[in-house]
């Protein structure tokens, strides 16, 4: 065995560890099938803590193995302030002639009781879902095999129920291929949203199969679509097919969730980098506006995100855009010492050292003593008085000689009155 494969084993191993804790079972009662039909939920536990934060809804097309997967990796990547935490939910997937998510054969159309599946997604647990909890718009839906086929016909839905569609090794068919021809994906550039498509192989497919990937993989590339991201991924290096399983989650958050991370070195060097200190200031503020209309999530602005334009600001045009960096982290973190510290800087640059020192107490005085940092930004405060001290200060101008004082024109004045009575 590999290195690299007795790495996944202890990360498998805890996945199924993580997945255990908070999950719960429930029915759901669905006029499709006349029946109730069970559900897996995973809920984080801050759900019932925070009242104002909304959840993202991640439906699994599977509540055993691939269920399992996709809650740990949930909350390894959410831990890691990666993703947001997600609601999710493990469907009773017929198991035993899969067909819950079946497809004609002839046709690659879904079968009457793959109709009736894609119904109760659509028409019954997603309406359940968000009248039980607070969930936020984005949707993603994932599944393997047939189940990794079956979840593409929701692309074809005029206004799209979901944001994200992860497909895993899924079945395809010359069928499929066709039928993804005909959904007209380019209407999604005209709505305001965003939309991924992931979809992953493994090489232990067989060459037909390869072949329908390359195919699928070609066609919707060429499409060249603005807000359909598409991303593929055959992990052609890896030894066997739970590898690529194990694997394929991950790759996926990387691309359904890429806008959320705080600021890589990457999105720095490629779109940070040259902007000019207002642009990198508006850049962060439309960053976080992205993600809460995306995500629906409530994220403040990252002190990890105000850090890495904070160079770009103090270095560039002399520092003239502090104060409006100051005035953005007052707005966003009204607690925190640093608005105040980045305004008083401003001023500190100008040389208007009242308005710095008034600032820089303001910042001070928001900082616990047993801060480690407090006594090192004092210092801020020293220095703005001795610079204070040290400045020349403005002598008063004295009045011309020419000019009379008010009191000698008031004594005159009483004189020209007195020679005019006599």
């Amino acid at each position: 065995m590999s290195i690299k494969n007795l790495f996944l084993l202890p990360l498998l191993f805890f996945n199924l560890f993580l997945f255990s804790q908070g999950i719960t079972t429930k029915k759901v009662n669905s006029v499709e099938f006349n029946r109730d039909r069970n559900i897996k939920l995973y809920v984080p536990k801050e759900h019932n803590l925070d009242t104002i934060r909304k959840y993202p809804i991640a439906i699994v097309l599977d509540d055993d193995y691939l269920f399992d997967i996709y809650v740990g990796n949930s909350k390894i990547y959410a831990n890691a302030d990666l993703t947001p935490k997600q609601i999710v939910v493990g469907l009773d997937v017929d198991s035993g002639n899969n067909q819950d998510v079946s497809v004609v054969t002839k046709s690659g159309n879904l079968t009457s009781n793959a109709k009736k599946f894609y119904n109760y997604i659509k028409k019954e647990l997603i309406p359940y879902l968000e009248a039980n909890y607070r969930t936020s718009p984005y949707l993603t839906i994932v599944g393997d095999r047939d189940a990794g086929n079956f979840l593409l016909h929701f692309l074809k839905e005029k206004n799209p129920i979901f944001n994200a569609y992860v497909s895993i090794s899924p079945k395809l068919s010359d069928q499929t291929i066709r039928l993804m021809s005909t959904f007209d994906l380019k209407r999604l550039d005209e709505i305001d949203n965003q939309f991924y498509l992931y979809v992953s192989s493994n090489p232990y497919e067989k060459k037909e199969r390869r072949d329908l990937h390359e195919q699928l993989k070609t066609g919707l590339e060429s499409l060249k679509t603005e807000k359909l991201h598409i991303a593929f991924n055959d992990f052609k290096e890896e030894a066997n097919k739970p590898t690529a399983l194990v694997k394929a989650l991950p790759d996926a958050f990387s691309n359904i969730f890429g806008l959320y991370p705080r600021i890589s070195k990457q999105e720095y060097d490629e779109k940070i980098k040259d902007l000019g200190p207002l642009e990198a200031i508006k850049y962060l503020e439309t960053k976080y506006l992205d993600i809460e209309y995306l995500y629906g999530t409530n994220l403040n602005v990252r002190f990890e995100d105000i850090y890495a334009i904070e160079g770009i600001v103090i270095d560039k045009l002399d520092g003239d855009y502090l104060r409006v960096l100051g005035d953005f982290v007052m707005i966003k973190h009204p607690d925190s010492h640093l608005g105040e510290y980045y305004v008083g800087k401003f001023h500190e640059t100008g040389k208007n050292y009242e308005q710095a020192l008034f600032y820089y107490k303001e910042a001070y005085g928001k900082m616990e003593l047993s801060n480690p940092n407090a006594e090192a930004f004092y210092e801020n405060i020293i220095r703005i008085e001795n610079a204070m001290k040290s400045a020349p200060k403005e002598e008063e101008p004295l009045p011309l000689e020419d000019e009379p004082l008010e009191d000698e024109e008031e004594d005159n004045n009483k004189e020209d009155n007195d020679d005019d009575n006599k």
